[in-house]
């Protein structure tokens, strides 16, 4: 019995001294995200979205993961992240038009100006087939994996002169336009407009190197552009959405079951930063009537001149920019959406 006892003791010592060394040498694998959203999940969408991603993917692989999120552009500009995935010192990154554009130009299709009536219209576009074929297309294209259209709401326009109502209005306004499309669709509207990193924005309503800007309102109201503009207008004019992207080298290399839980995670990140838009836009344009900007609400008919200004000239745009079929494809997605939803 003796000799039983002492061969149990020592046979616990070994697993012990096998077992344990492995077990915490289990450190979570590190994934860096970065993005150039605000550092905060209750006043930026974006930043949501990645805490919950983080949150569920860990959650559903019991902490096999860590999520370093990098927020504010901490790890350079948006062609410094996408020279970063690509070269996997980064894993994953957030981003927008300014950048994707460039290196795949139907990327920026769904921000055609007046495409889409409402956000429920636009969330059936995005989620469905057509959004699905561009995240391929993309991912075939730039080499990275496409994961998910995060929309953001429809955009403001700010400016520091007058509310724009109409054409009129936008005369004589120099805009920061994300991209050459927001530049078509302001010269349609009466105006112009510049190319301008987002890290410079504010520095450049402040100096007046540009006179006005479009984004969401939360944005405006995150970034305290309201200490740069005056003027606030609700005009429906484009729905915002950005990118997620990663390694495709290393997401290819995930185990399969992590890869399922990843999908997991990355839908939930998408309808949280959905919904957490959803509510920032709600609060925001009150916040920035308090804080002092004049806060102007098109109604029906005043959206519909400026549509039938830009709509059309956008999209006629668009088409010399890429391969016209996935303009007509998005009109016939936004057409069948309206068809499923009631609105036709």
């Amino acid at each position: 019995m003796k000799k039983l006892v002492v061969v149990c003791l020592t046979l616990v010592a070994v697993l012990a001294m096998t077992a344990g060394p492995a077990i915490s040498g289990d450190d979570p694998v590190r994934v860096k995200f970065a993005h150039l959203g605000k550092a905060d999940p209750f006043k930026a969408a974006a930043h949501a979205g990645v805490l919950a991603f983080g949150h569920v993917w860990n959650k559903s692989t019991a902490g096999k993961y860590k999520i370093e999120v990098y927020p504010r552009g901490t790890l350079g500009k948006e062609t410094d992240l996408l020279q970063a995935v690509k070269a996997n010192a980064v894993q994953m990154i957030v981003a927008s038009m300014v950048s994707l554009h460039r290196i795949f130009p139907p990327s920026q299709v769904m921000m055609a100006p007046y495409i889409f009536k409402n956000d429920a219209i636009a969330w059936e576009v995005f989620d469905g087939p057509y959004g699905q074929k561009l995240l391929d297309a993309m991912t075939e294209k730039t080499g990275l994996k496409a994961l998910a259209i995060q929309d953001l709401g429809f955009l403001a326009i700010t400016n520091n002169k007058r509310p724009l109502v109409t054409s009129e209005d936008f005369k004589g306004i120099k805009f920061r336009a994300m991209g050459p499309l927001q530049a078509a669709m302001f010269k349609s509207l009466g105006g112009s407009a510049v190319p301008i990193p987002w890290p410079e924005v504010y520095t450049s309503l402040q100096t007046g190197v540009v006179g006005g800007q479009t984004n969401a309102a939360f944005v405006v109201d995150a970034f305290k552009l309201y200490e740069v503009q005056k003027y606030l207008s609700l005009a429906n004019s484009q729905m915002g959405y950005q990118i997620w992207l990663c390694n495709k080298s290393w997401y290819d290399s995930l185990p399969e079951q992590d890869k399922v839980a990843f999908r997991d995670a990355v839908k939930a990140g998408r309808l949280t930063a959905r919904n957490m838009s959803l509510l920032l836009e709600s609060q925001a344009a009150q916040s920035l009537a308090k804080k002092g900007m004049t806060v102007t609400s098109l109604n029906g008919e005043q959206v519909s001149k400026l549509q039938k200004l830009a709509g059309p000239a956008c999209l006629e745009w668009l088409k010399t920019q890429m391969d016209p079929k996935w303009v007509d494809e998005l009109v016939q997605a936004v057409d069948a959406a309206e068809k499923k939803l009631g609105y036709k």
